[in-house]
């Protein structure tokens, strides 16, 4: 579906697809403060910019998604894609502080729970096939 006819919150609107991008390194933990709409360019400007943090091996990548109001799914793989690549240099990726509606869009491409997410939505045992209420 073209992107003109997918339809955006009013949130979503008025911030546009803008991402504001904070990285602060300490030690081998880079934190990375995210705040607005997370979208495919978005996410390369991230690894652009926390490219070149990790000197070494062995790095803390934390993502810290307080800040986002929406994630555009299609960068859902890209992201399982970098952190294939952290993890080849014994990086680690973390996502913290993201809200359970950002969590629901990762888990729908992340079937492998790559990005260490929990499953977010469970069936209750009343719904399951062949149970009666």
């Amino acid at each position: 579906m073209p992107r003109e006819l997918t339809r955006q919150s009013t949130r979503q609107e008025a911030c546009g697809s803008h991402l504001d991008i904070e990285v602060h390194s300490k030690d081998t933990t880079v934190r990375v403060a995210l705040s607005g709409v997370l979208d495919q360019d978005g996410l390369t400007r991230v690894i652009a910019r926390v490219a070149p943090s990790l000197l070494g091996c062995g790095y803390r990548v934390i993502l810290d998604g307080s800040g986002l109001i929406h994630m555009d799914y299609r960068c859902t793989r890209d992201l399982i894609r970098w952190n294939r690549n952290l993890r080849h240099f014994r990086h680690q990726l973390y996502l913290k502080n993201w809200n359970d509606y950002l969590k629901a869009i990762l888990c729908m491409e992340d079937w492998d729970r790559e990005l260490g997410l929990p499953m977010v939505f469970a069936a209750p045992p009343c719904a399951r096939f062949g149970a009666r209420s």
